[in-house]
């Protein structure tokens, strides 16, 4: 009797049970898009979209007036208004059509850390820079360190993460939390998208919202389908063509940085310093494009762990190697031929890389009938292993090694190069605590010969030698707080030049002790604004057996001192850092910072050459004090058409203290009081900066201005006036386009322009006996006529075959296409009889300009298997 009443009480039930099963209204998928709307704005469009209305009190949207945008496809409900709400603690209330979003008192769940490697899916290899975005809640993210290790605090439950690096396919994940969890994530090339040909190598929204300012990153395989010499990619030439950066001279690799001199850069190669980075008298750089994996240059704001120069940080890193399989890709061109071979040692394990290139000017030379014995060429190899020990730990062994070769008529040799080596243990501690030690080498070195019938008349050698043993820790406190600290030392050894057959004063050799400490923080107090500061001290002593001289106050010589090999003079110094980003929406950022970099060792050359490879490195020490840069700089950066245009504008002020210069005439080689040589003063530069960048579509690039001056102020050097710099170029204006014609076609193009160099001319002479004496005027009066230059290239891919992995193409290219003469020097010669050629009056002499390149072509072969 009671069966009909139980069965009709179950089936009143039934349309309970189902509003319960499925009509939960925050799990209610809805779809919209707003642009420039009010928060409280946006919540009426929500409220349309989902049929709901919401209650919530007005303290819980502090920035209620501000525009944002937002758009979700079919997202729950909970998820949306958890972004509306970014950055507080709510809780969800219904009641019938309406939810009651009220502030949740209830203490939230400590934190989890996610962390891993994000890599290349084909080869294994870390991606540096690679962004991890939490795509629901209340947001954050993360990007990976310069060794591809990110770690992202989250609170436990589940979440979906978007995973970005330019040039590779996004990936979105869904992981779920409830204890510290390692993830290892791959990455797919996206290599087969149209799109994908930007040079930029920076992902989307990073200028506006990272701290850093004077930032650039640069895709370093995609220069190859940039116009080059000789259809060699070259990477330093392609920074130059970044603002703020210059060269002083056609053909140059030196790098002239917001009013630095080229020794104010620090060049790293897997975190070795290279000291000379040119080949063939800077015509070149010393890098092997195949062999590099990754190209960063700060300009404007120093992370905290690098220090010892003043004007810039170009950081490399090699390839590690494909850990999942055999490749091999190289180029052959006019000048030059290069190779790279990959793969694993123990898949998944280990893997190895090494490339070679050399050219073959000298081979061309042999071809003629009488080569006289000559020789120009150069080579250079990488190398590199990795092995992964296990989960917490990574070990990576690298090396450089490069050499140029010339040889003249039997008579005179100049050799130069470079040697580095890098032994790297990566090592996880705890979920949250990551560091790297280093254990790093580098040399420099070259040497000149003079031959008479074989037999050596004259050899000078010089070389600077570096040891390096360093710590730096990364401690991931709190998801948008971030500790880097760390110390290294170096042993530092300068051969400033020694004449080896004995018949000449050399001189005397030097060594320092270099040691930092440094801390920094980075740190986002809100949604808006975020800080990166910190501190680093330097110390550097001077030892060793050597001879100290001093001199007067006219830098006549007046006594020496034989040092008997432990610490006689010691210098330290404080770097502060401060930098700071305020961000007014997803698209634009104000940001400032203030840099102090400390610099204890020099380069001595002949400035009035853009091309040399008679680099004498000194350090600071008694004679020769240590340099100082203060620079305070400020930008806004703004992204618009959903990323596809960048545009930034900052400008800077740098004052600069111990800066160096030569008196008049002097002797810089084959003089053991080289010292006694130098002068010392002040600098000041400042600038601004434009750059418009488009980084989306077939068409790509950008387009950049940058005005800047350079002063000097040195004792004893242009009567003490202040002066321009020798690199002191106004006006800069340069253009980067790439056109994706089809899927085989790339078309390419750069124009440069630069106002032209100051230089030293004679305003008048005066004869004594036969000799007739030039008359100079001020330091750097006069300038060389403005440089420009236009470069086009054209690079055919190969035809897509089923089923076959081919990236080899050809590229064609022309430097200097309307032939413009662009001077190197300018020379007064007198001027001859043109039927006798005599000179009849020594006084009458006419500008001579002397230029080196016309119109170049080049052709290339490039492939990848």
């Amino acid at each position: 009797m009671k069966s009909p009443s139980i069965k009709m009480f179950l089936f009143l039930l039934l349309p309970l049970a189902a509003t319960g099963q499925n009509d939960n209204p925050l799990q209610q998928k809805v779809s919209f898009s707003v642009g420039n709307l009010a928060l409280p704005g946006l919540l009426k469009v929500v409220e349309r979209a989902s049929g709901y209305t919401f209650a919530y009190a007005a303290d819980l949207l502090p920035d209620a007036e501000t525009p944002v945008s937002m758009a979700a496809r079919e997202e729950p409900l909970e998820s949306i208004l958890r972004r509306v709400f970014n950055g507080r603690q709510v809780r969800f209330e219904v009641v019938g059509r309406r939810i009651y979003i009220l502030e949740d008192k209830t203490q939230p769940s400590p934190p989890v850390t996610l962390n891993g490697y994000i890599r290349d899916q084909a080869t294994g290899e870390a991606l540096i820079g690679a962004a991890l975005q939490v795509a629901e809640g209340p947001g954050g993210g993360a990007a990976t360190n310069a060794y591809g290790f990110y770690a992202l605090q989250l609170s436990p439950g589940t979440h979906r993460l978007q995973v970005s690096y330019i040039g590779y396919a996004s990936k979105q994940i869904e992981v779920s939390l409830s204890a510290d969890r390692r993830l290892d994530i791959f990455l797919s090339s996206g290599a087969e998208q149209l799109a994908e040909v930007v040079v930029l190598g920076r992902k989307e929204e990073e200028q506006v919202l990272s701290t850093a300012m004077g930032e650039h990153r640069l895709d370093v395989q995609q220069l190859k389908t940039l116009p080059a010499i000789g259809g060699e990619p070259d990477v330093l030439k392609m920074a130059q063509l970044l603002p703020g950066v210059k060269s002083v001279g056609e053909g140059s690799s030196g790098l002239y940085v917001r009013g630095g001199n080229i020794d104010q850069n620090l060049i790293i190669l897997d975190e070795a310093p290279v000291y000379n980075p040119a080949h063939l008298l800077g015509f070149f750089s010393a890098f092997n494009a195949d062999a590099i994996r990754h190209m960063e240059l700060y300009k404007g704001s120093f992370p905290i762990e690098y220090g010892g120069r003043l004007s810039s940080v170009v950081d490399m890193r090699m390839k590690e190697g494909n850990r999942e399989q055999f490749g091999l890709e190289g180029g052959i061109g006019l000048l030059a031929a290069r190779f790279l071979l990959e793969g694993p040692i123990r898949k998944d394990k280990s893997s190895f890389m090494i490339s070679a290139r050399r050219t073959y000017p000298d081979l061309y030379l042999s071809l003629a009938p009488d080569d006289g014995g000559n020789k120009v060429h150069f080579y250079d190899a990488n190398a590199k292993l990795n092995f992964r020990l296990n989960d917490n730990n990574h070990l990576y062994l690298s090396g450089y090694f490069g050499r140029d070769v010339f040889r003249f008529f039997g008579q005179y040799e100049n050799n130069w190069g470079n040697s580095t080596g890098t032994l790297r243990w990566n090592h996880l501690f705890d979920a949250n605590l990551f560091a790297n030690f280093s254990l790093v080498y580098s040399r420099y070195d070259y040497y000149i010969d003079n031959f008479i019938e074989g037999v050596t008349t004259f050899n000078w050698e010089s070389g600077v030698e570096d040891v390096n043993l360093k710590a730096d820790f990364s401690w991931y406190l709190h998801p948008k707080s971030r500790l880097k600290f760390g110390a290294n030392t170096i042993v530092h050894r300068f051969e400033p030049g020694r004449e080896t057959l004995g018949r000449l004063a050399s001189v005397p050799e030097r060594k320092a002790l270099e040691t930092a400490l440094y801390l920094g923080h980075e740190w986002e107090p809100g949604e808006r604004l975020a800080l990166e500061y910190g501190l680093r001290f330097s110390l550097y002593q001077n030892f060793g057996k050597t001879t100290t001289y001093h001199f007067g106050d006219e830098n006549q010589l007046m006594d020496s001192t034989m040092q008997s090999g432990g610490f006689y003079h010691h210098l330290s110094g404080f770097s502060p850092r401060i930098n700071l980003r305020y961000q007014f929406s997803g698209s634009s950022s104000l940001k400032a910072g203030f840099n102090r970099m400390v610099q204890y060792q020099q380069e001595l050359r002949n400035a009035a050459s853009s091309f040399s490879a008679f680099y004498i490195w000194m350090p600071s020490g008694p004679n020769i004090p240590m340099q100082v840069a203060d620079q305070v700089s400020a930008g806004y950066y703004h992204n618009f058409k959903d990323n596809t245009y960048e545009f930034s504008l900052e400008a800077y002020y740098k004052k600069l203290h111990g800066q160096i210069d030569f008196a008049d005439h002097a002797t810089l080689i084959q003089n053991p009081y080289l010292e006694g040589e130098v002068r010392v003063g002040e600098g000041r530069a400042y600038g601004a900066e434009l750059m418009l960048a488009r980084r989306k579509g077939r068409l790509q690039g950008w387009v950049s201005y940058a005005y800047s001056r350079t002063f000097r102020k040195i004792s004893g050097v242009n009567g003490g006036r202040e002066y321009p710099a020798y690199y002191d170029l106004p006006h800069e204006v340069a253009l980067v386009v790439q056109y994706e014609v089809s899927s085989r076609w790339l078309l390419s193009a750069n124009w440069q322009y630069m106002t032209g160099k100051p230089v030293n001319l004679p305003v008048g002479s005066f004869q004594l006996g036969e000799t007739i004496v030039p008359i100079y005027g001020e330091r750097n009066g006069r300038r060389l006529p403005d440089y420009h230059r236009l470069d086009v290239s054209a690079v055919l891919r190969a035809k897509p075959k089923p089923g076959r992995h081919n990236d080899s193409f050809w590229a064609f290219s022309l430097y200097n296409v309307y032939y413009r003469k662009n001077a190197l020097s300018i020379d007064l010669l007198p001027v001859r009889d043109p039927a006798t050629g005599n000179v009849p009056d020594p006084t009458d002499v006419r500008a001579t300009k002397t230029y080196i390149f016309g119109l170049i072509p080049s052709i290339s072969y490039n492939f990848k298997f």
